[in-house]
Order: structure tokens, then sequence, then C-alpha cells
């Protein structure tokens, strides 16, 4: 049995090893950590508590201050909703924030592409959640107040991805208490969902193939609240989604390591545990396709992780991932409040306290009972499990249509390592100097690897690398196809390892193309294994090729969200004079001894659509993909209008 390492902290209650044996939380810590960002909110309130300002000089915009009522707003909604006995007086004061919001005009207006719309949203799904205790008692001028409130949204614009949910939840809301009915345009906010839907439980938020953390707190939580807010009438729907959620967690749950740790990978990573919001949602929703003290254990340790980071030791949520603000993985949306959409995760309260998701002992993780490896179709990811480390090998999943983001465009990410932000800077990669990397044009995924192929610009012209990869054990072996680089530098890279002040433990390099970086518990390596003419029919026996490498470390100048410096291998050959076919091996983990020498590679032959070559004695064969081509990819994101009647 394995347990999170204890680390003290005065306001959290005892662990209970008996009921919660792997990470000692109960629903007393779920509480306790809920009740700490709301006696924050309270202290940061504005105008009788209708806004908050988290900021310590009381900077923060309009919006910024509804952002930091209407996420807290929810997390009380939440705790009322699973205790209305014992938080009556918690009840009294979010009901005069709301009397106060509307009778001062206090919030914007809904309007574009708003961002008060968001924040309108999680005011109405906290009414929902407390209907009898906050909404039922209102009077009946704010009553009316916050109805005209949500009805602004109806016919204006939004992003067309997830927030295309947020007008119909206020529609669903109006609906439901009679003021207007909106369920034309619900109804149309959610065909527009079914174009994203991939399979198995996932969507792309928005055109193209954007796969993030936005399934969790997004596409598998507002289609719910509006299900039920309009009732029999989004039956048939409701069933649907509760069979794609029941999908999406069988592969999901495996993107949290045994630590608590989630994978760093794509936008709105400040949410923390919000992540841990459609375990909860499975349960509310009757959707038992995991053991629900497998669930509770892994919301568990995700909040523990997080607040033995100290991420609640002054009760403020930083715009980060520990304690301290992060830039490296800050949207230009974020604001003071943002990170409180973590109250998301908070959903499981709303149980009660008998509820068998809080009273069964917890059941361990599949990855504590062994090593993981999952293919996840839709996003083209291969998932592994091992030593308490989460590697996720990204084929697929690129973020923005038009953007290259560090936090998506990357062919590896971790529960342990954070993508690496920065003119110049590309861990985990294959690149060009310069490059501009492009939405992927077809992605293939198998149980041992699979490939993908993009363009680069760079120098001023079109580059085109087609990358495989095959899982081993130990490590990651890569074969590439670069077309159109002739007298350009190509740069293959590693994982980036964080540390905080001397704790680097080792850092090193080689003549014949290897690198290493390690420090405290984690490894990163990479490899070079050769570079060969990409000539259809060529073959190459025992030769790494003629083309010269340089290895070497690249320091991350402030670091990243997981500490203050940071450093990754990477490999660097001569200006290439052809086009080429080359082969590293990259590998991240927890054992320095771990990693052996570079595999032996001999026999390269080369076909148009594989390349074939022994590995150590084994015939390996890297086929380049021949998937569909994903044209929506390449279209700049479109504008979402709710229908207006």
């Amino acid at each position: 049995m394995s347990r999170l390492l204890s680390v003290a902290q005065p306001w959290i209650p005892d662990l209970d090893h008996e009921l919660s044996p792997f990470t000692g939380y109960t629903r007393a810590h779920w509480e306790a950590a809920a009740d700490r960002l709301l006696s924050s909110a309270r202290v940061h309130g504005r105008q009788g508590g209708a806004l908050v300002d988290f900021t310590a000089d009381g900077s923060s915009s309009s919006v910024d201050r509804l952002e930091g009522f209407a996420r807290t707003f929810l997390l009380a909604a939440m705790r009322v909703a699973g205790d209305p006995a014992g938080t009556r007086g918690e009840a009294a004061y979010w009901r005069e924030a709301l009397r106060r919001g509307i009778a001062g005009r206090l919030w914007p207006r809904l309007s574009d592409h708003s961002q008060p719309t968001v924040e309108a949203a999680a005011v109405a799904i906290g009414l929902h959640l407390a209907r009898g205790p906050l909404w039922e008692p209102l009077d009946d001028a704010t009553k009316t107040g916050i109805c005209e409130w949500f009805d602004g949204a109806a016919g204006t614009w939004c992003a067309d991805n997830n927030h295309v949910l947020l007008g119909a939840t206020l529609a669903a809301f109006t609906s439901s208490v009679g003021w207007c009915d909106r369920r034309a345009l619900v109804e149309n906010a959610l065909d527009r969902m079914e174009d994203w839907y991939r399979g198995d439980g996932w969507y792309t938020d928005g055109d193209g193939r954007r796969f993030d953390y936005y399934n969790a707190y997004a596409f598998h939580w507002y289609p719910f609240f509006i299900a039920r807010m309009l009732g029999a009438r989004l039956d048939d729907r409701r069933a649907e989604y509760r069979t794609r959620l029941g999908a999406f967690l069988v592969g999901y749950q495996h993107l949290v390591s045994r630590t608590g740790a989630p994978v760093l990978m794509g936008r709105s990573l400040i949410y923390r545990w919000a992540v841990t919001a459609p375990f909860w949602m499975a349960r509310w929703e009757g959707v038992d396709v995991l053991p629900l003290s497998r669930m509770r254990r892994i919301a568990s340790g995700t909040l523990r992780y997080f607040t033995e980071q100290g991420v609640l030791d002054d009760g403020i949520l930083s715009l980060g991932w520990r304690a301290s603000p992060s830039v490296d993985i800050v949207q230009s949306y974020s604001g003071s409040g943002s990170p409180y959409w973590a109250s998301k995760g908070f959903l499981g309260l709303i149980l009660p306290p008998d509820d068998t998701m809080w009273t069964q002992t917890e059941s361990p993780m599949l990855s504590e009972r062994d090593d993981v490896r999952v293919t996840l179709h839709a996003p083209r990811w291969v998932v592994e499990s091992r030593d308490g480390l989460v590697t996720l090998h990204n084929l697929g999943s690129d973020g923005h249509p038009t953007r290259d983001e560090h936090l998506y465009r990357r062919l590896q990410f971790s529960s342990a390592t954070v993508p690496v932000r920065g003119v110049g800077l590309r861990d985990n990669d294959l690149t060009i100097d310069g490059a501009v990397h492009r939405a992927a044009s077809t992605a293939t995924i198998t149980p041992r690897g699979g490939a993908v192929t993009r363009a680069l610009d760079a120098a001023g012209r079109h580059v085109e690398t087609a990358v495989s990869a095959h899982l081993g054990d130990e490590a990651t072996v890569y074969v590439a196809r670069v077309r159109g680089a002739a007298g350009l530098r190509l740069t293959v890279s590693g994982a980036a390892v964080s540390w905080e002040g001397d704790d680097r433990s080792h850092e090193g390099v080689s003549g014949d193309g290897m690198a290493v970086v390690g420090a405290a518990d984690l490894w990163a390596e990479i490899r070079w294994l050769g570079a060969w003419n990409a000539s259809t029919g060529s073959v190459a026996r025992g030769s790494r090729g003629p083309l010269s490498v340089e290895a070497g470390i690249e320091q991350v100048a402030g670091g990243t969200a997981l500490g203050a410096r940071a450093a990754y291998p990477r490999v660097t050959t001569a200006p290439l004079r052809e086009d080429v076919i080359v082969a590293w091996q990259c590998s991240l983990r927890r054992d320095p001894d771990r990693e052996g020498a570079a595999r032996n590679v001999v026999d390269v032959r080369i076909a148009e659509d594989h390349v074939r070559m022994t590995l150590d004695g084994q015939e390996q064969v890297f086929r380049w993909s021949a998937s569909e081509m994903f044209t929506a990819d390449r279209y700049a994101q479109r504008a979402f209008r709710a229908a207006g009647g």
C-alpha cells in the first residue's frame, strides 16, 4: 500500500487512514479546504460581498471582482446544498451579496464575447444547486434582476468553443424558474456541441484538435446542469451524456499520478483540482463505470497534492500551480479570481455525508497495483503510469488551430514536468531553428506508440515532419522524416526537469549525442541514434550516418511552474544537406540507474510509408501516419451566436 507523504498544516483535520488508507482525506478535509476559501472570500469581499478582490492592493478590474464573487459563490452553493442546516449563516451572507449586486448594478452586463457571461453561468449553477436556501428566499426584485442579467446573454456572440454552453446554462436557468422560455436557445447550443464530439467521451474544444481538461470541467459539467434544469425535455440527451461520461472516465482516471499530481498539459492549469469534477459528477449522475472508492481516492489525492504544496496556506489561490504565481501556465484571460474555478472540484460536497462515495474505504488506483499503459484514441494519446509518474505521449492534440502553444504542441507531457515557454526553447519535441509548428495534418495511435505529421514554417520555407514513436519499457524511440530543411539545423529534445535552489543532482553530456538532467528523484535523458538519407529504398547497416551532432543542456530562465530553475537535454545537428530520416530515444524516469546505453541500430530500410530498423536485435517498423486529414485544424476559430428567442 502506498501513502502520500504527510506535511503538517494546522487548518487541516488529522488524517484518517482507516477510512482513507491512501490519502488520509475524508469529507472533513474537503469541507475544511472549502471553508478556508470561503473565509478568505469574505475577508476580500467588497460591496457587501457582491464583489471579491483577491489582489493585495485592491487593484482588480470590475470583471475580476465579479469573477472572484461568482466562482466562490459557486463553492458556497455547494457547501450550502450539502449541509443546509449547518450553513444557514453562510447562505444568508451570500443571499445578501446577491441582493447588493443586483440593487447596486455592480456587475457588468452580458455582451458579445463577454467574460461576465462565464461568471453569470457560475452564479446560475449555484442558484440551481442550492435553490431552497439561496434562490427561494430572495425578494422578487432581486429574482427579476438576476433573470434580466442572465437574459442579457441571449442573442450575443461568443467564442465557438465551450463558451456556447455558458449562455445555454443561463437560458436553462431562466426557463426553469418560469421567467422566460429560452429552450430553443439551449437546444441550439447543445447541437453545436455535438459537432465537437470525437468519441470515447472526448470533445475537442471547438474546431480542430483542442483536447485538454475542458473535457473535465466544461463538456462533462455544463450539459448535466442544463439537463437537470430543463427536466424531461432533455432526458434523452442526458442519458447520452451519462454514457459519454462513463467512457471518458475509463481513460481519464489515468491522467492523475498516485502522488495526486495531474498531467500538466493544456490551458487553465491554474484551476488545479477542478480536474476532479467529473469523478463527483459520475456519482451524482449514477455513472458507475469506476468504483466509488477509487474515484474518491483519486480526487482526494489531488486535493491533498495541492494543499501540501501550500496553495491554501494563506487562503488565496495564486495564478499558478503551487503556492506562488507561475507566468508560464497563465493565460491572457486569467485574473485574480480565475483560479477559483477550483470550486468545481468541490462538487462532491453536494452529496450527503452518508453517501457511499464518502463512507466506503478508499481503494487503490490501477497504477498502484501495476504499471499502466492505455490508448486514448480521440485525442491520439498514449498514457503510461509507472513509478508514481504519469507520462502522456501526444500524437494528435494541438490546442488552438493557428497558435503554436507550448502547453499543447509537444510530443510528451507528464505529471512531474511542465512544457517550457520562451523564445528559442522547445522541450520534448523535434524542431528546426526558428520554426513555428503548425497543426497536425494526420495522426495515428497504437498501443505501442503512434505517428503524427505536421508542417513547420522555418526560415521562410515549408518544412514537413513526420514522426513515429515506439514506446518501450525504459524509453521511447522516435523516428522522423524531415523534408525541406536543407541548410537548417535540427534539434530534438527531452523533458524539462525543474528544481528549487541547489537541488539539481546531475547534468551531463557526451560526444556521441547523449544528454541528461537530473533533479531530486526525476531524470530526463536523450540519446541520438542516427540520421540517414531519406531516399526510398535506401539501406544503412550499423551506421549512425555522416551527420554530426552536438548534445547539450538548455537552461530555462525563470524556471517553470514546478520550480524556480529548470533545464532540458537536447541534441542539435549540423546544417542538413538533404531530406533525412533521424532517430533518437528519450526517457523520463525516477530511477537514475534504470536507463541503459543507447539502442544499437542496424539494418535501416527506408520505404515511402515506413522505416524498418533493427533495434538491439529486434526488428521494429516505424510507420508514418496515414489517417484522415484534419482539415478543421486549418481554420481560425469562429464565433457562435446564441439564438435570441
